[in-house]
């Protein structure tokens, strides 16, 4: 399914209720951090395996499902093509930040065990010879999935925090992406 340049980006919400509908076996942000592990690892993914990871096992009249499925389609066309977009438009799919800031927190946690779950069955391991910065960015990124964060009263410093976050996993993974696939990647800024 190709989606066009144009279209809407995919709605977190509207997916991870779509997901949960279909009582898949993972949520919005952790699904699209492993295709994003797996896109980095490979330069490629087989959409439906992803898929089939992502939802489990699904009857061939599921309407649930297959809901859930064109909007996994929406979101893998989307992210191919935020990876490799040479204005860096990548983003990570979490929560609005209207949402509560523990709900988000949360989310970005899965959306980096999703990422390195993608990175390992992509054929990437921690013990690889991988450059330093791509090393230093997987740690990071398990030590933020192991995190779990207190937002009780949460104000603009805890905000600040996970924005500043969020930032750097969006240009860890772009990062991971140029040094796995440097042709395809965007060009580094000078």
């Amino acid at each position: 399914m190709a989606v066009s340049e144009t279209a809407a980006p995919v709605d977190y919400e509207r997916l991870e209720r779509a997901l949960r509908r279909a009582e898949a076996l993972t949520g919005a942000s952790e699904g699209h951090g492993a295709l994003c592990g797996l896109l980095c690892a490979q330069g490629r993914a087989d959409r439906r395996a992803w898929q089939d990871q992502v939802i489990g096992e699904r009857e061939p009249g599921d309407v649930l499902a297959r809901e859930a499925a064109s909007l996994l389609d929406a979101l893998y066309e989307e992210t191919v093509r935020q990876l490799n977009d040479a204005g860096l438009a990548f983003r990570l799919l979490l929560p609005d930040d209207e949402q509560p800031l523990g709900r988000r927190a949360e989310a970005l946690g899965r959306w980096c065990q999703g990422f390195l779950l993608g990175l390992g069955l992509g054929g990437i391991r921690a013990e690889q010879e991988l450059p330093a910065d791509v090393r230093e960015i997987m740690r990071d990124l398990a030590e933020i999935s192991k995190v779990e964060f207190d937002v009780a009263g949460a104000g603009e410093a805890e905000e600040a925090a996970y924005t500043e976050i969020v930032e750097y996993v969006r240009v860890g993974v772009l990062l991971i992406n140029e040094e796995m696939h440097p042709v395809k990647a965007p060009p580094r800024l000078m």
